[in-house]
């Protein structure tokens, strides 16, 4: 016998528990779903229609991503100074600068040199401070032996594009280093205060050739003050840069030393030629070697002869 066809509300009644169980038994989907549900006649009822279920991923709005952080910005390691070390050694055949039987020797010395970075006042003016110390040994002369210390300020200004000056204070002290006839050691022999005023100028002749030239004026006043003088200095620099850490030159040196308290008056011209190479960019290496003619109006001093230098210098940090 047959079954009567069923309503469309039974149908819709068995879909809806179908689904009902299907829900229960489906997996569990990271993906999320729509149900669509369609209405569809059925072709062995016309006036029939079977209802259709299908399930659809729902497509979700693409994730909105947040912009990265801006980076932080490091803050630069600025120095407020630095310290510097060098070995040298000089060697003349008139170490004394004596008319009298001149002596040929030689000085080695070393040293430290802690300064400060220069210090804007403006636009173009640095204040720059410092303190060196060295030691200083004759080569055969060895009961001259000293050591020195300096301190000294100075304010440098840009005046143009090529062209600058410098003010500066300085004083020196010197002591012997051994004990002698008539001083023993850590006497001091001199204590002199300097003024000083300077202009430097750089001309750049063509890409590789530039001569600098430079003037300065200085008053010292010593302890003992028979060395109180005035100094007046001229030098002019013509250096090629041969490569960009390599630069040899020739250079020319006046000196005129005006003696306040005592009869006197030196002179000295001296004419040489230098070389200095960068090893890297806080170490170089440099020589220089000449002639120096000049009297003076003491009758026992004489400036005529040879010199020759070699010096290292590199840095040892900065703070």
């Amino acid at each position: 016998m047959e079954k009567p066809p069923l309503t469309n509300s039974e149908r819709l009644d068995r879909l809806i528990r179908r689904l009902q169980e299907g829900k229960e038994t489906l997996p569990e989907s990271n993906s999320s779903a729509e149900i669509e549900i369609r209405a569809r006649p059925i072709p062995d009822y016309d006036s029939s229609a079977e209802i259709e279920i299908r399930a659809r991923p729902i497509q979700l709005p693409p994730t909105v991503e947040q912009p990265p952080l801006p980076a932080q910005p490091v803050a630069k390691f600025k120095p407020i100074g630095s310290l510097r070390g060098y070995v040298g050694f000089f060697a003349t055949n008139n170490i004394f600068s004596s008319e009298v039987d001149p002596i040929q020797d030689g000085l080695v010395f070393s040293g430290l040199t802690l300064a400060s970075a220069p210090l804007a006042l403006g636009p173009k003016t640095y204040l720059s401070a410092g303190i060196d110390g060295n030691l200083i040994f004759y080569i055969d002369q060895s009961q001259f032996n000293y050591n020195q210390i300096r301190f000294y300020v100075s304010i440098y200004q840009q005046l143009s594009r090529r062209m600058y000056g410098e003010l500066g204070w300085s004083n020196q002290q010197l002591f012997y280093a051994k004990d002698g006839d008539f001083f023993s050691a850590g006497d001091r022999f001199l204590n002199e205060n300097s003024l000083r005023l300077s202009l430097g100028r750089r001309d750049p002749l063509t890409q590789r050739l530039v001569l600098d030239s430079f003037y300065e004026l200085r008053f010292n006043f010593a302890d003992p003050d028979s060395r109180n003088r005035i100094n007046n200095s001229l030098l002019l620099s013509l250096s090629y840069y041969w490569l960009r850490s390599l630069q040899v030159g020739l250079d020319y040196q006046f000196n005129l030393s005006d003696f306040t308290l005592r009869q006197r008056e030196d002179q000295y011209h001296r004419l040489y030629t230098h070389l200095t190479y960068g090893i890297s960019d806080s170490t170089n290496v440099s020589l220089q070697g000449g002639v120096s003619l000049g009297g003076s109006t003491d009758q026992n001093i004489n400036f005529d002869g040879w010199f020759f230098s070699l010096n290292y210098n590199w840095e040892l940090g900065k703070f």
